[in-house]
C-alpha cells in the first residue's frame, strides 16, 4: 500500500467509510422504528465486512508492538472506566451538557431506553468492535502506511468525531478516540483499543442505569473529574513508560 497513487490511498480510505454508513442508512430505512435491536443488525453487519477487510489488510501491513499482558489489559479497563467518568463530568461542570441539553437527551433516550441486555451487547460490545474495525483496524492503519502518527491520528480523529452527529458526542468522541489511538499505537493489536473502548461503554451504561451512581457521581461532580481524568493520565503514563 505503500507505493500507491494518492488517488488509490484516498479511495482505500473512503469505500470502508461508504460501506459503514450505507449498511446504516439501509437498516434505519428497512427498520426506521427497530431501536436497538435494529443498531445490533447493523452493527452485526458492519462487524462481518470490515472485519474481513481487517484481515485482508492484515496480510500486508504487519505492525509491531508491546505485549499485551493481562495487567495490561486490565490497566486497559481502568483507562476506558477513568476516562468516560472524568470526561462526561468535565462536560458537567464546564456546562456543555447544559448548553447541549437536547442533544444529551437524545443521546439518551437512543442508547440507553431499551432494555438492559440490548444495550450491553450493542453500545457495550458491538458497537465498540465494528468502530475500532473501521476508525483504528482499517482507516487509520492505512493511513499510518504513508503518513506519520500526528496526521493520521488527527485525520482519523476527525472522522471519528465527525460520524457521530452531534457536538456532544463528536467531543467526546475525538477526546476517547485520542487514547484508542494510543493504546494502537502502543500495542499494535486491535484487541487494545476494543477493551478500552468496551469499558468506557459499559461503565456509560451502568451509570445511567444506576440512580445511585449517577446521584453520586452529580454530588461529587469534581472529584469525579478529577479522578477520572487523573486516573486516565496515571493509565496512560504507566503503560508508556512500564509495558
Amino acid at each position: 500500500m505503500r507505493y500507491q497513487p494518492l488517488s488509490r490511498r484516498l479511495i482505500n480510505l473512503i469505500y470502508p467509510l461508504v460501506i459503514y454508513m450505507a449498511i446504516g442508512m439501509a437498516v434505519l430505512g428497512i427498520y426506521p422504528n427497530g431501536g436497538l435491536m435494529a443498531n445490533l443488525i447493523e452493527k452485526v453487519s458492519c462487524i462481518i465486512i470490515m472485519g474481513i477487510l481487517f484481515y485482508k489488510d492484515s496480510k500486508q501491513i504487519r505492525w509491531e508492538g508491546k505485549k499485551l499482558s493481562l495487567y495490561s489489559v486490565i490497566i486497559m479497563i481502568i483507562i476506558g472506566i477513568c476516562a468516560c467518568i472524568g470526561v462526561n463530568m468535565l462536560f458537567e461542570l464546564t456546562g456543555l451538557k447544559t448548553i447541549r441539553e437536547e442533544d444529551a437527551k437524545n443521546v439518551a433516550k437512543a442508547l440507553y431506553s431499551d432494555k438492559l441486555w440490548l444495550q450491553i451487547l450493542v453500545v457495550g460490545i458491538a458497537a465498540p468492535v465494528a468502530e475500532e474495525l473501521l476508525f483504528r483496524g482499517i482507516l487509520y492503519r492505512r493511513m499510518r502506511t504513508w503518513l506519520s502518527v500526528g496526521p493520521s491520528a488527527l485525520a482519523a480523529l476527525l472522522i471519528f468525531a465527525a460520524v457521530h452527529g452531534n457536538l456532544l458526542q463528536a467531543l467526546y468522541a475525538f477526546i476517547l478516540g485520542a487514547l484508542l489511538v494510543w493504546a494502537y499505537e502502543r500495542f499494535a493489536k486491535l484487541t487494545a483499543p476494543i477493551i478500552l473502548h468496551v469499558s468506557a461503554n459499559l461503565i456509560s451504561i451502568i451509570v445511567q442505569q444506576s440512580t445511585w451512581l449517577s446521584s453520586y457521581l452529580q454530588t461529587y461532580a469534581v472529584a469525579a473529574c478529577i479522578i477520572g481524568l487523573a486516573g486516565t493520565a496515571a493509565g496512560v503514563v504507566y503503560i508508556t513508560v512500564h509495558e
